[in-house]
């Protein structure tokens, strides 16, 4: 007779809250609660040295944003706060990492227009430019790709398997944004083979999941940037996330060496079903990088 195997502590908490448990136990308060931490986001900043960062680069800080998910039920308007707190830290460089709408959910071609409206403006006021990466929402149906025009008309430049160079003083470095590796076939070796002064110009790779941090290493990226996982959206402590998305799961948030590569994964803006976030708020990512 084969026994089952006991379900995990995360499994059963993942059952009991997902399946309504909050508010099955009377203990509605905490579904507020998390509704409400949806909306309070907050600014993390982090530092990253990379040792081939030119000097002309040291200190460059950048805004990284990820996972917006604009939709009827989380519209455009919502992102205010975060918006604010992003231009109030006055970025030189915008870097987005993907999932500016919700495909179960809305017009994608509204959404996206109204995500990109709210966010012209923070791109417009960083000195270096605004840069984005795409996530497996952004993709209408094969084989066309995000909006590449209405992106370029709000001064946003879309990255889809394609690099892109910084330059100050003659110094370099390279932005490269990926397409989303759930939605289309992509290959970082393929993209990143193609560019020139590897040895020494710095490879900034946005691509959504972070859990392909392994071959963005063997591709030899500098440094990648990853959103997808929304950290989750409910952490429980002493358990952690109670659900990731496929492909998210290894490098659910924060900052991690993978294969000497540093990886950051943003939790995100937005929020997707159940709408709410415990102990896992918004997140602005400041990032500065310094020579090492």
């Amino acid at each position: 007779m084969s026994r089952r195997a006991k379900p995990s502590r995360r499994a059963l908490l993942r059952r009991w809250l997902l399946s309504g448990g909050i508010l099955g136990s009377g203990t509605a308060a905490l579904a507020v609660y998390g509704r409400h931490e949806a909306h309070q986001p907050v600014v993390e900043n982090v530092t990253i040295t990379l040792p081939t960062l030119p000097l002309a680069f040291d200190g460059l800080r950048a805004v990284v944003l990820g996972d917006l998910h604009v939709c009827p039920s989380f519209p455009a308007s919502n992102l205010a706060p975060a918006l604010a707190l992003a231009k109030a830290a006055q970025p030189e460089l915008v870097l987005l990492v993907g999932d500016y709408v919700c495909d179960r959910e809305g017009d994608y071609g509204a959404d996206m227009a109204s995500c990109i409206s709210a966010l012209e403006p923070l791109a417009r006021s960083a000195r270096l430019g605004a840069f984005a990466s795409f996530g497996n929402h952004d993709f209408p149906m094969p084989p066309l790709d995000p909006p590449h025009a209405l992106w370029a008309s709000a001064g946003i430049v879309p990255l889809l398997d394609s690099a892109a160079q910084l330059q100050s003083e003659k110094a370099l470095l390279w932005l490269v944004g990926l397409r989303s590796a759930i939605s289309r076939p992509t290959n970082p070796q393929t993209v990143l083979g193609t560019l020139t002064n590897k040895g020494t110009a710095p490879r900034l790779l946005l691509w959504h999941e972070p859990d392909r941090a392994s071959l963005a290493a063997e591709a030899e990226a500098s440094l990648m940037l990853s959103g997808h996982t929304h950290g989750g959206q409910l952490v429980v402590p002493g358990v952690g996330p109670l659900r990731l998305p496929r492909e998210g799961r290894r490098y659910p948030a924060g900052l991690v060496y993978v294969e000497g590569m540093p990886l950051y994964t943003t939790r995100g803006v937005g929020v997707l079903p159940p709408r709410m976030r415990i102990n896992c708020p918004p997140e602005v990512t400041v990032l500065t990088l310094k020579r090492g």
